[in-house]
Formats: structure tokens, sequence, C-alpha cells
């Protein structure tokens, strides 16, 4: 079994994995002022809480350097080994076509190999993260690029901080496009917006490279947006988590 630590810029997710699937995962929240000391009780804490395993390595994937050097000070702590940092310690074996290839997130390649390995390609991951991210594979499997934009609770966050008559709203609730009340027309414009994005990006996506792409969405509001496209694709939890296994099995 390996323990995979993906730390994003909102939260860490811990998971265990044994052969490629993903046994059971914890959030933490991404603290930056927390210290070694910190990182070490959280992460001991639910490696107790597993019992009485064996853990053949812990794998870290980041955006977030300053949190992931205290995040690897106390794995080592713990297992008594230094963790292997993905991007550092292992590659990810796919092309990477960007025009500066050491400007491309770590975990945008995760999502791009894993999408490869388990999906094929041409193909498109959509990640729903703090960040929506559009990670686009050739038909020649090489990672090309893709876009970047805000994550929906950024959006909502930034209209009720920006806006004081607001109130704020839960997106389980939409009821329709035309919105007939206040909390309605928010909800619309987030919810069919961001379905919008989505249809209408993968459409632009498609037409630039005159080629269909299958389409892997991930990410937890992604679940929520999925249900309402209109467009062919493959809803994909854990497919961050399972690339992190596959990244560290292809390395060995």
């Amino acid at each position: 079994m390996i323990v995979g630590i993906d730390i994003g810029n909102t939260t860490i997710e811990i998971g265990f994995l044994q052969s490629k699937t993903l046994i059971k995962s914890y959030k933490l929240r991404t603290d930056r002022a927390k210290t070694v000391d910190d990182w070490y009780l959280n992460i001991h804490q639910i490696v107790q809480i597993e019992g009485d395993i064996y853990i053949e390595d812990f794998v870290i994937s980041s955006v977030v350097p300053v949190v992931d050097e205290k995040v690897c000070s106390a794995v080592e702590k713990i297992s008594g080994k230094k963790p292997l940092i993905i991007g550092k310690d292992l590659n990810i074996p796919i092309p990477n076509m960007y025009k500066n290839p050491e400007e491309v997130g770590t975990d945008r390649l995760v999502n791009a190999f894993g999408v490869v390995k388990k999906y094929g390609y041409p193909a498109v991951a959509v990640d729903f993260g703090t960040a929506i991210t559009f990670d686009v594979i050739n038909e020649r499997g090489e990672y090309t690029g893709g876009a970047i934009f805000p994550g929906i609770d950024a959006s909502v966050e930034s209209l009720f901080t920006k806006t004081a008559k607001l109130p704020s709203v839960n997106l389980k609730n939409v009821s329709g496009v035309i919105g007939r009340t206040t909390v309605d027309s928010i909800l619309s414009g987030i919810y069919f917006g961001y379905i919008s994005l989505v249809e209408g990006m993968i459409e632009k996506i498609n037409r630039q490279a005159g080629y269909k792409h299958k389409v892997v969405i991930t990410g937890g509001n992604g679940e929520l947006i999925s249900k309402g496209l209109e467009i062919d694709f493959v809803y994909d939890r854990f497919l961050t988590m399972e690339s992190i296994y596959m990244i560290y099995t292809e390395n060995r």
C-alpha cells in the first residue's frame, strides 16, 4: 500500500491506495501557517486511524511549495524515510509540449497522465478544483496545454464579498435557467454558466484541433456541474489519486 498526498491550494487529500484502488481518503485544509509538528500530528493521526497496515511509500503531488516542504518533513518523521515527490523523485511519463514545460502545475500533468492511462487519447481532463483547469492531450498522446478559470467557490465568494445585498445560495437547489427571484437568478448564473463554460470550451478545443476529444471530469464540484452537461463525458472522482499511484508504479 502507498499513501498519496495531493497538496492543492485549498485542500490536501490523503489517500490510501492498494493496487491502484483508492481504499480510503481524508481531507485537510491547506493551512500555510501550520508547522512541521502540526502536520506531523494531523497525518500521524490519520495513519493511526487506518490501523496496522504496511505502507511501502508516501507519494506527494503538490502545487504549494511552502506547504510541501513541511509535509515532507512531517512524513519523514512518521515513516522514517523521505517521501517521493512527483516531478522531482518521480517522473510524469507524458510528453509535455507546453511552451515552457516547467510552468505546468504538477496537478495538471498528473491528471493528464491518468486520463491517458485510463481512457486513452485524444482527451481533455477538466478538474473542478480551486481553479477549473482544462488539460488537453492530443492524438499522439502528448500534453499540449489548456485553459485555467476561477473555480466555482472562488467565484461565489467574490460575488458575495463584493455585493452587499446578495443572499448566500446553495447550488444544489437550482430550479431552472430563468431565475424569478434573486436567489434563483444567482443559482442559474453560477450553475448554468459553468455548464456552458465546459460545453463551450470543449467545442472550441475540438474545433481548433480538428477532431473530437474524450472528456474526463474530476474534482468535487465537477460531479454537480456534470449532471447538467449535454455532451459525452466521464466523471472520475478519484482520477488524481489513482494517477498518483500509476505514476509511482511507472517509475519503479
